[in-house]
């Protein structure tokens, strides 16, 4: 092995990690390759006919549900992406449902009625990672927690089910080598891209290949990497927490005027969440943002789901996550107050 001798060194491992609020606070944990990988396998082992999906959802979760036999039926969110009430508990046993966290701030409304119905929740807390409070009485509140690793930091791969009370649920095949290797050199490469003022678009080709080889996959319970596991005891939570809930702050109140939003600064989300009039307004504002170095997810494209959300044409995920500085926010609200001035 020509050259296996050398490597990079690894970040240190630092106190109030990640990986030690992962491993002590939400019960017990299986580590997959994807989050879809974890939903799949979760749904597998569950002998619910059917899930209860919000409308606001990506279509690989879909199609994980659908890979894990069961039917999926969507349901309507608020404005304010929680619990629009609309929602006939008493019909959805023996249905297990999905709810998800938007942008870290718990649905504690829906959270609740459930579990007074009686259902088996399976909660998403991908955005709630930073915000361990929540976090731990999240996953005391439902049967499961779901997370993909990806949003929170430059992890390779990984996703999670973990549960206080009927874990049942492991990862059995090897990791996803193809995608996992493709994604770390495509993450480590745009580091070294960014400090050169992004002089060099490798790293694009590579996380875009990584995408397309994870988005032609089937579902399936592979393991998550060795390195993406050992990387979670490298981020500080509080540390990344008070960044983010500075970068919220910024945001929220230069946007105010401008646009409205789901997200609270009290609660720290690795993306703040803009709702703007429609679609075209939206793309707009994606396409400046872009021009000056941000990229800006949608996260939920729901076009290609058989029930469209008119919440997705107008969702905006913009990141303020721990590399960015508060300029960086001030930089975002004027390009958007730009934009919205035209």
């Amino acid at each position: 092995m020509i050259g296996g001798e050398h490597y990079f060194k690894p970040p240190q491992s630092v106190e109030n990690s990640l990986g030690e609020i992962l491993e002590e606070k939400i019960g017990d944990i299986a580590f997959f390759s994807t989050g879809r990988d974890a939903l799949y396998s979760l749904l597998s082992s569950l002998p619910h006919p059917s899930i209860y999906l919000p409308e606001l959802m990506c279509a690989s979760v879909h199609r994980a549900c659908v890979a894990a036999g069961k039917v999926v039926i969507t349901y309507q969110l608020g404005q304010d992406l929680l619990d629009s009430g609309q929602l006939n508990l008493q019909k959805v046993a023996p249905a297990c449902l999905l709810i998800m966290h938007y942008f870290g701030v718990p649905n504690t409304p829906l959270l609740s009625r459930a579990r007074e119905a009686g259902i088996t929740v399976i909660s998403d807390v991908t955005h709630m990672l930073f915000n361990p409070g929540e976090l731990e009485k999240t996953a005391r509140a439902s049967d499961y927690l779901l997370a993909s690793l990806r949003k929170s930091g430059a992890f390779p791969d990984g996703g999670f089910v973990s549960s206080h009370t009927a874990f049942q649920v492991e990862a059995t095949l090897p990791i996803r080598e193809e995608f996992f290797s493709l994604r770390a050199a495509g993450l480590l490469s745009r580091g070294y891209s960014d400090l050169g003022g992004f002089c060099d678009d490798e790293n694009i080709h590579l996380l875009k290949k990584a995408e397309a080889v994870i988005d032609r996959s089937s579902p399936s319970p592979h393991q998550c990497s060795y390195l993406s596991r050992r990387l979670l005891f490298t981020v500080n939570v509080a540390a990344a927490a008070l960044k983010i809930h500075g970068n919220m702050q910024t945001l929220a109140s230069s946007l105010k005027a401008v646009c409205s939003t789901p997200c609270h600064p009290g609660f720290a989300s690795p993306y703040f969440c803009c709702m703007f009039r429609n679609r075209k307004e939206r793309d707009i504002v994606r396409t400046q943002l872009a021009a000056h170095q941000f990229f800006c997810p949608v996260h939920w494209n729901t076009s290609q789901l058989p029930m469209p959300s008119a919440l997705s044409e107008r969702c905006l995920s913009i990141p303020c996550d721990t590399r960015y500085e508060e300029s960086a926010m001030q930089v975002i609200a004027s390009v958007i107050k730009s934009c919205l001035k035209t």
